[in-house]
């Protein structure tokens, strides 16, 4: 079955076993037999009021209700929703207040007809209509904007009583603790409420708000209900009662979600009825957004199709391709449609199924002091929201070349040739839950995809030549074959064919890295503990015919700080020592020993959350002349083939930094603790290499530096900010509202790309689009979605956004890799 289709499958699945539950009826509605011969009698008298029979059978005469329609059929053995004075009635035995049984303040739900005997602890019963579910029971001294509902109960769903207090009984669940609900909820009554269209009515001032029908728990509705930012919407009827909807006061509470709240108004004292306008997230709507946000709370349902949500909330503002909907670790990727409804006050994201069907949706609110992220309600992880510190971008529609689909989600820019991109694809996952990487080649001029080698979740290691010709290529897991293999091979870049190969089993490891016209590779036996006593075994290959030129026994300690494909040498990094060993033979060409007095600090690019040092280029690769290299406590910008010393930075214990370019470095500072890690305040540091000291200096912590025509463009504690390089002038920061405490340097996982007077720059799951001279949030591209795949950080930075000439390359976080033309892209813009 292929992946859309199962996806259909699940989603059609969903819509049948949710009808039951959701649309069931009950089979009648008892009433309760205190005086009920005066009851029947006056029933069949001509002189019985409306009001009467209403309260007694739970019909109006000629009552006329607009729903909607997704009343279902009723469940297997009950009947159809009505009613019917019979003898069955008669034969009911009443429940008296005070009696055995009857609980204190159920009284007036009793007299009314709704048990005949109140439920006791241990019952079965069935919920007949969707309900708030409350974490304790509730009084007239309880806010009705301060319920804190997180959970809803829907029709059909059995639950087993726990205890009675007052007008609400308990249930205990095995997941979400004990629960409470109104006892009209578990009526036969109840399942006779229907759902309406949504509408605003009109309260008198002296109107009670009800925790149910017929309840005796109330509310003033002037004084608790009622809000300058939220209206009284009816979304639900019963007899002479609307069920309407109150919006909570405080949406979330940290990691806590609440939901509006249905309570129930006579309809006696309203005093006008009209429709909702519909669509609620048209142009012309003037509906709130604690409006349309609690209406959509309680109409949108899994399995929901296109044309019902377009009734609703009208077309959307922009359709793009869907996050990746699979739910299975490994299984292919599934994607769907997401229709983006963009208003200034919030942004709404339905996604449908590739058949279809709703599956998901996700609010993004304006919020002030910290950012929140994929909260939902309950259980409804589907159904999530984010409130977001910087500002909600507009979509611009800026037209692709091209657009190729991988086939797993992040997709990272790796090198290129004359006519072919070379990609890395990964599924994002980590620590066992890495399930899938690859590697492909794109056609540079159309996009089509020419050849990928798939890596499973095994080691992934690809050093592209500088030629563009080929790429070397390491992979320790055949997914084919599903066993470990160790192997290692040369790939023409245009078509894919392996011009040679090396496999061996899986009783060793192997790392992998590229030299000129070499391949250098680390061997050690997996014993499956650390054991340093048993050396590795360093040796070198020749790349064109994958032929052994040397190798020799390592310390398991010892470090290689080889880049890219013309590295002169093995560089090769072993306790107090540098060594630069010759391709060919394998002796040191030069080295560098580190006094003993001088402490020895931890190489921070071996970390696996490192994500410094120097910006990559895919179509330059790696600098092969000069690199950055930590000799004891200093950072030293060496020459590769001499050893000749051209800076040096002394650095201290925690500090991380960027490499710029050949004249500055960005420095991350720690304040408070000498462990990175452990810091909470930082300064950044712009050091100039030439002057020999630091040019600038900012609070707080910088990352993901750029410079362009004597401007730093850099992410400060995650908020993309501009400097003067020669002046020191903070020129800008990008609008926020985030605390002065908050690090939002999770969002910023790629690095800038300078374009005109425009600067692109992803940030969380957008692709952001600022204005360089202001840092304007100009929009956001569409269908270019990001994201962040912890523990490839370097991927994210020299993979995700790349400029080169006219030619502009974005990666995404749904298997999407594009090519923009620079000149038509600015132009649509500006």
């Amino acid at each position: 079955m292929r992946p859309n289709e199962r996806m259909e499958k699940t989603s059609e699945t969903i819509i049948i076993n949710n009808q039951a539950t959701r649309y069931a009826w009950f089979r009648r509605l008892s009433i309760g037999s205190c005086g009920l011969a005066a009851v029947a009698f006056l029933l069949l008298t001509p002189t019985a009021s409306a009001e009467f029979i209403k309260e007694a059978t739970g019909k109006a005469p000629g009552l006329t209700i607009p729903e909607l329609a997704t009343k279902g059929p009723a469940a297997p053995g009950l009947a159809t929703p009505g009613i019917a004075v019979s003898e069955s009635i008669l034969k009911d035995t009443p429940l008296i207040p005070g009696s055995p049984g009857a609980a204190s303040g159920t009284g007036a739900l009793a007299q009314s007809g709704l048990f005949r005997t109140l439920p006791k602890q241990g019952d079965s019963i069935v919920i007949g209509h969707q309900a708030p579910l409350f974490s304790g029971p509730l009084n007239v001294k309880s806010n009705p904007r301060d319920m804190q509902v997180m959970y809803l109960g829907q029709s059909g769903e059995k639950i087993t009583v726990k205890s009675l207090s007052g007008e609400m009984l308990s249930f205990q669940t095995y997941d979400k603790g004990t629960l409470w609900i109104p006892l009209w909820y578990v009526s036969e009554a109840s399942a006779k409420a229907v759902s309406l269209a949504p509408q605003y009515v009109t309260l008198r001032p002296t109107a009670k708000l009800s925790l149910a029908p017929s309840s005796s728990v109330q509310w003033n509705q002037a004084d608790k209900a009622a809000s300058e930012s939220s209206q009284m919407v009816a979304m639900a009827k019963w007899n002479d009662w609307y069920g309407v909807v109150v919006a909570p006061s405080v949406w979330h509470e940290g990691y806590e979600v609440y939901r509006p709240t249905l309570l129930w108004v006579r309809d006696k004292d309203v005093t006008g009825v009209t429709p909702v306008p519909t669509p609620l997230l048209g142009t012309d709507s003037q509906a709130s957004l604690d409006t349309i946000r609690g209406i959509t709370e309680l109409s949108l349902k899994l399995g929901d199709d296109k044309k019902t949500v377009e009734k609703l909330l009208g077309a959307p503002t922009f359709t793009e391709t869907s996050e990746d909907l699979q739910t299975v670790g490994g299984d292919p990727m599934i994607l769907g449609e997401a229709w983006r409804y963009e208003r200034k006050d919030a942004h709404f994201i339905v996604t449908f199924s590739p058949s279809g069907k709703l599956v998901r949706t996700h609010w993004i609110i304006p919020a002030e002091g910290e950012p929140w992220n994929r909260l939902y309600a309950g259980d409804d992880y589907l159904f999530s929201q984010d409130y977001a510190v910087t500002p909600l971008p507009q979509t611009l529609d800026i037209k692709s070349e091209w657009r190729n689909q991988g086939t797993l989600g992040f997709t990272y820019l790796l090198g290129a040739g004359k006519d072919s991109l070379l990609i890395k694809g990964d599924d994002g996952g980590f620590s066992g839950m890495h399930n899938a990487s690859s590697l492909y080649a794109v056609g540079r001029t159309y996009g089509e995809t020419r050849w990928q080698v798939d890596a499973g979740f095994g080691v992934l290691t690809a050093v592209p030549e500088t030629s563009g010709d080929y790429v070397n290529v390491f992979t320790s897991y055949n997914p084919a074959e599903q066993k470990y293999i160790n192997q290692i091979r040369r790939i023409r870049m245009s078509d894919g064919k392996t011009m040679w190969e090396q496999k061996s089993g899986d009783e060793h490891r192997i790392g992998m890295w590229g030299a000129k016209k070499s391949v250098v590779l680390v061997t050690w036996k997996d014993t499956g503990e650390e054991d340093g006593t048993v050396p590795s075994v360093l040796s070198v290959l020749d790349s064109e015919t994958g032929k052994e030129r040397w190798r020799r026994d390592i310390t398991r300690e010892a470090q290689i700080l080889n880049q890219g494909s013309d590295d002169p040498y093995v560089l090769i990094r072993d306790k107090n020592k540098l060594e630069a060993l010759d391709l060919t033979t394998g002796e040191p060409a030069w080295q560098i020993k580190v006094k003993a007095e001088e402490e020895q600090l931890d190489d921070p690019s071996f970390e696996p959350y490192f994500s410094g040092g120097p910006q990559i280029d895919p179509f330059a690769g790696p600098d092969s002349d000069k690199r950055w290299i930590l000799t004891g406590d200093a950072w030293q910008l060496l020459e590769l083939k001499t050893g000749a010393v051209h800076g040096e930075y002394k650095s201290s214990p925690g500090e991380r930094f960027e490499v710029l370019n050949e004249r500055y470095l960005l420095v991350q500072h720690p304040l408070d603790n000498r462990e990175y890690w452990s810091a909470s305040l930082f300064e950044t540091r712009l050091y100039d290499v030439a002057a020999k000291k630091t040019k600038l200096t900012i609070s707080g912590k910088g990352s993901k530096g750029t410079i362009h025509d004597g401007m730093l463009y850099v992410a400060v504690d995650g908020i993309p900010a501009a400097f003067d390089i020669n002046t020191g002038s903070d020129l800008w920061r990008m609008p926020n509202t985030a605390a002065e405490y908050v690090d939002l340097s999770r969002y910023t996982a790629g690095s800038f790309a300078v374009l005109d007077d425009i600067l692109l720059f992803p940030y969380g799951s957008d692709l952001l689009i600022l204005g360089k001279h202001d840092g304007s949030v100009i929009g956001r591209l569409r269908d270019a979605r990001t994201g962040y795949a912890e523990l490839r950080e370097l991927d994210h930075r020299n993979g995700t956004v790349n400029r080169h000439g006219d030619e502009l390359y974005i990666g995404t976080a749904n298997g999407g890799f594009f090519r923009y033309d620079v000149g038509a892209f600015t132009a649509v813009v500006q």
